[in-house]
């Protein structure tokens, strides 16, 4: 039930666009400075880290939350798979042509979509957890 609970809040702070993070961010400068190979590394391992830079979405504290409540055990390897895992994207994305066009001009518009999609899909889940928890 706790993770039902969960999902609701997470759910409800993104539908009101209130993802909760810390007040940081992967410095921009790194972008106009850093070789891309080297971007990728750097700000991959950063955001890799899911505790050092601000969140789109809360999906990544559902799902953290999720490997802790159900699978302890398994919750530092998740990390460090997940840490990986996201340096490896981001530093082959630093490599793409995209990456040196960044914009930040309807960062915005996106965000508060892909927060309200958000959203919608915890609370979805947090509705299918609860009958399957409430199920005999």
């Amino acid at each position: 039930m706790t993770l039902v609970a969960l999902a609701v809040l997470f759910g409800v702070l993104d539908l009101l666009d209130r993802t909760p993070h810390i007040w940081r961010q992967v410095p921009q400068r790194l972008v106009r400075t850093l070789p891309a190979g080297t971007l990728g590394v750097v700000w991959g391992i950063d955001l890799g880290l899911l505790f050092t830079t601000q969140k789109t979405t809360s999906l990544i504290w559902l799902a953290t939350a999720g490997v802790v409540l159900v699978a302890p055990g398994s919750a530092p390897l998740v990390l460090v798979v997940t840490a990986l895992t996201v340096t490896l994207l981001v530093t082959l994305w630093s490599l793409t042509r995209k990456a040196a066009e960044i914009e930040e001009r309807g960062d915005r518009v996106w965000v508060s979509r892909v927060r309200r999609v958000s959203g919608a899909a915890m609370l979805l889940l947090a509705a299918a957890l609860a009958v399957t928890v409430a199920s005999p």
